[in-house]
């Protein structure tokens, strides 16, 4: 969603964090404030009805403390993963118990960091850069004091990334596409990015590109290849390596069986991974593991967890000692936690596990 988002503004809910502590336990949360094309929760009538979203509780984190120690046993580096957005969008009673479970899953060697938004301002209610700016503030400054040493992560999607930038000539479709998405998607503009990223409130971008369908970029008279090269090319001549480690990401999952050809998962792994790597990102993510997801399992191998053709492109990667990322949650397994991660380490060297914060 592209317009402004509902919702109550944050002095009222600062107001009523004090009574929201007092019948809310510390590892409880709540119902997100935004809801894409709906009611603000809580408002039945005029203001004064006004009543603060139901509270959520956490899930217990037993089974991800757990995840975190066979991960690390098993030699890979974990980021803990949570949706601070929603959380701060909730208040600060939330807010503060999402940040209290991220620090206390990342307080052991081995965790490398932590993951605060997916696709942040991106569709997530975060329509405006003083939004975004406040909240990559605010979550700054509270992992800092909770969970000094730990690397901050975001990721993003920049869609102007994806329309050829340095090759739009005037009047060309790039042009078009540029413009596009700048009146989309203004509060994550290129320059409002810029703006980000040398607040230094965050260690570690993971980058979409945006990439358009190959039939797109053929009927401007390119490839997806180049695409991705000048859209890596545009970020190093932004300087955001000099302010953050870079990360390509990529959602390479799919339901059931591989479907693709051996050729189609060479070609998938040059665009998302080959060239960003050539150009200067850090390491890969790598979307996902074994996740429901509209209903149906994406995996990265086949199931019963048999290669296929991208499960052996991934193994050429990491022979070729290509930092990758992948995402893991010990409540969506193939075969079960030590086997899972066992597997998975052999071609990843970092995973994505969430906090149970919702």
């Amino acid at each position: 969603m592209t317009g402004n988002r509902p919702g109550v503004s944050r002095w009222l809910l600062a107001a009523l964090a004090g009574a929201v502590v007092a019948v809310v336990p510390a590892a409880c949360g709540g119902t997100r404030a935004h809801q894409s094309g709906g009611a603000t929760p809580g408002v039945t009538g005029p203001l004064g009805s006004w009543t603060p979203p139901q509270a959520e509780p956490l899930s217990p984190i037993a089974d991800y403390r757990d995840a975190v120690r066979v991960a690390v046993a098993d030699h890979l580096r974990v980021w803990i993963e949570a949706d601070l957005v929603k959380r701060w969008e909730e208040g600060p009673a939330w807010f503060r118990a999402a940040v209290s479970r991220v620090a206390a899953l990342a307080d052991r060697p081995g965790v490398a960091g932590i993951k605060i938004a997916d696709e942040l301002g991106y569709n997530d209610g975060m329509n405006s850069v003083s939004e975004i700016s406040r909240f990559l503030s605010a979550a700054a400054g509270a992992l800092r004091a909770a969970a000094p040493h730990k690397l901050i992560l975001v990721d993003m999607v920049v869609p102007q990334l994806g329309c050829l930038p340095g090759h739009q000539i005037p009047g060309s479709p790039a042009v078009a596409c540029a413009a596009r998405e700048q009146a989309a998607y203004p509060q994550i503009a290129l320059p409002e990015v810029d703006r980000y990223l040398r607040m230094h409130a965050i260690d570690v971008l993971d980058l979409s590109t945006y990439l358009l369908p190959a039939g797109t970029y053929k009927s401007w008279g390119t490839t997806t290849d180049a695409a991705q090269t000048a859209a890596w090319r545009e970020v190093d001549r932004r300087g955001w390596a000099g302010l953050v480690q870079l990360q390509a990401r990529k959602a390479l999952a799919h339901p059931g069986p591989f479907a693709g050809t051996p050729a189609q998962a060479a070609a998938d792994l040059r665009i998302y991974v080959d060239i960003p790597l050539a150009s200067g990102a850090h390491a890969v993510d790598i979307w996902t593991w074994h996740q429901d997801y509209a209903g149906q399992i994406y995996s990265l191998m086949n199931p019963g967890m048999r290669p296929n053709a991208l499960w052996d492109q991934l193994v050429r990667a990491r022979d070729a000692d290509d930092v990758l990322f992948t995402h893991f949650s010990p409540h969506s397994v193939e075969s079960g936690v030590r086997a899972d991660l066992a597997r998975i380490a052999t071609v990843f060297t970092d995973i994505f596990l969430p906090a149970g914060t919702g």
